[in-house]
């Protein structure tokens, strides 16, 4: 018996590097499962992959009407919506801020913080018909810090943490809980491949070696976080946030022959 038998998960970014491997355990957990991104082809893969119990839906985050869609969908192919996850993300071309376009920073805005707050409007009355569930938003290690040439990315995640509180706040009655997750540098293409525009990828810059835990997160360690906090082992929870960082944020680990 999984944690999330009878329950439906939508993941945005569900084809990505961090998404599938949510959408992959939470249907082994039992979850239907529903896949929204713009691949369709990858989606379409993926739920053939996992066969019953998953769906994929096509989803560009920033358009409302395409937001109504998904939720309607999830809620016609398994008749509720119980957990949404905010994994869609995209990443600026490093560049200082007066080298920053203005289109830049709108995009970056537009698909990681508008992308979630049109998700958390569209979910909640679905969420409330369920008779609540829970919202758990991805955001980032540099929503907690500042990071040089990369603003619009850094105010994007920062932004997300003062919605997803005041969210908490509005739906907690309603008994859906909103959380959010602050991956570190996690083993994926999202950081091992350069953005759009951009010659250097993130790994280029971040070395785990400072690390507490000397090494590139995985997707199965922000997934198991996630599993958590969407289960009812979690049902006090809400308006918290996650780091999963390796100790990133903590400051370079001193050598053995140096402490």
């Amino acid at each position: 018996m999984g944690r999330f038998d009878d329950q439906t998960v939508l993941v945005t970014g569900g084809t990505g590097g961090q998404g599938s491997s949510h959408v992959r355990a939470f249907h082994a957990e039992g979850a239907n499962v529903v896949i929204a991104g713009t691949d369709a082809d990858r989606g379409a893969a993926l739920a053939a992959e996992l066969g019953a119990r998953a769906r994929s839906t096509h989803l560009d985050v920033t358009d409302e009407t395409a937001w109504s869609a998904a939720v309607g969908a999830a809620e016609d192919a398994f008749g509720s919506l119980d957990v949404l996850v905010n994994n869609a993300g995209v990443q600026n071309p490093p560049a200082p801020i007066e080298s920053t376009e203005p289109a830049a920073w709108s995009r970056i805005l537009d698909v990681n913080l508008t992308g979630t707050f049109l998700g958390i409007r569209a979910a909640a009355p679905a969420l409330r018909r369920a008779g609540g569930g829970a919202v758990v938003n991805i955001a980032s290690t540099m929503a907690l810090g500042g990071t040089a040439h990369y603003a619009p990315y850094v105010a994007s995640k920062w932004a997300v943490r003062g919605l997803t509180r005041t969210a908490a706040l509005e739906l907690g009655r309603d008994h859906i809980r909103v959380n959010t997750i602050h991956p570190g540098v996690i083993s994926t293409p999202f950081i091992h491949e350069p953005a759009t525009g951009a010659t250097t990828a993130i790994a280029d810059v971040y070395s785990p070696e400072p690390f507490a835990i000397p090494r590139l997160g995985e997707p199965t360690d922000v997934t198991r976080l996630l599993l958590f906090l969407t289960s009812s082992e979690a049902s006090f929870i809400t308006g918290s946030e996650y780091v999963v960082d390796g100790g990133l944020l903590l400051g370079p680990a001193l050598q053995g022959e140096a402490a």
